[in-house]
């Protein structure tokens, strides 16, 4: 294991620490993604984190992100596991109209744990800063990203905002 990741190594893995979502949230989106059991420590999944971020285009994909996206925190090192970026809109009307041309900002952020089984996961938290609805946005970031775990044998479950999952 390298010296990079050597703190997760020995740390423990935090306990769901991530906020939620309001339970009729239509900007934020809480989930978990699973690894395959061949995944089995959290520098292993640190470094598939990292490769599928990597994958995520600057210039967005499917109409959303159009302005980047950057890391603002990278802990996954350390005892918290977590890391947390921050991806900038496209700018159209809404953003002329209500935000004075400026990309809205959304924060994602990933935390490396266990699930109940003892299976390495991530706990993923996708939500709009601003607005009471995001037009898809986050769903379609994580979509991105999940197929890309998807491919590499990870559980990712299809991401559902909490209005979805009351009605």
């Amino acid at each position: 294991a390298s010296s990079f990741l050597a703190p997760l190594l020995i740390g423990t893995l935090p306990a769901d620490a991530l906020e939620g979502c309001g339970r009729a949230s239509h900007n934020c989106i809480r989930t978990k993604w699973v690894a395959p059991s061949s995944i089995t420590t959290p520098s292993e999944v640190a470094q598939t984190i990292r490769d599928v971020l990597n994958t995520y285009p600057q210039k967005g994909q499917a109409g959303v992100d159009c302005n980047g996206w950057r890391i603002t925190n990278d802990a996954l090192e350390s005892d918290a596991a977590i890391i947390t970026l921050e991806f900038k809109s496209c700018v159209g009307p809404a953003a002329l109209a209500i935000n004075f041309g400026q990309p809205f900002i959304d924060d994602l952020k990933l935390e490396i744990g266990k699930d109940t089984s003892g299976n390495m996961k991530v706990n993923v938290l996708s939500k709009s800063r601003m607005g009471s609805t995001d037009v898809s946005v986050n769903r379609k970031r994580l979509i991105y990203l999940g197929n890309q775990l998807k491919e590499k044998g990870w559980r990712v479950p299809d991401p559902k905002y909490p209005y979805e999952m009351s009605a």
